[in-house]
């Protein structure tokens, strides 16, 4: 386990921000102190694991989409590589992303780059996390 690494916190996807661990005491194995960030909500989730359990690390898979469209009610139209649309994305609401959805709207609006929008998926929970432009 490092820094950076993802784990699960709390039945959270997390990535490791925080790692210490205690010495062994008198009953048994050493503690490790993990703090990591929610990848979806953004708050910090703290536990502690004995040093010889296992921890288990969700699947996360990132993917980048161009934009298509966005409605009025903040629902994306996405395309893969292959042409396949997915429209069940909504821009994030959150304060810690609201530069991203800004950044979403104004390259978007902008018109002259595509906008290319990065997916992360885990445990059934997608969201829009990351922005940048790709070719005019």
């Amino acid at each position: 386990l490092k820094k950076g690494s993802l784990v699960m916190i709390k039945g959270r996807p997390c990535k490791v921000v925080d790692f210490s661990t205690a010495k062994t005491g008198k009953h048994g194995a050493a503690k490790a102190m993990v703090t990591g960030i929610d990848i979806f909500t953004a708050n910090k989730l703290e536990c502690t694991f004995s040093t010889g359990d296992n921890v288990d690390a969700p699947v996360v898979t990132k993917t980048e989409y161009s934009l298509i469209n966005i409605d009025d009610e903040g629902f994306v139209t996405l395309m893969q590589d292959n042409g396949d649309v997915k429209e069940d994305l909504k821009l994030p609401d959150d304060e810690w992303l609201k530069d991203v959805a800004a950044k979403v709207k104004e390259i978007f609006d902008g018109g002259k780059n595509e906008c290319l929008v990065t997916v992360l998926k885990s445990l059934g929970t997608e969201k829009i996390v990351s922005v940048r432009e790709g070719a005019a």
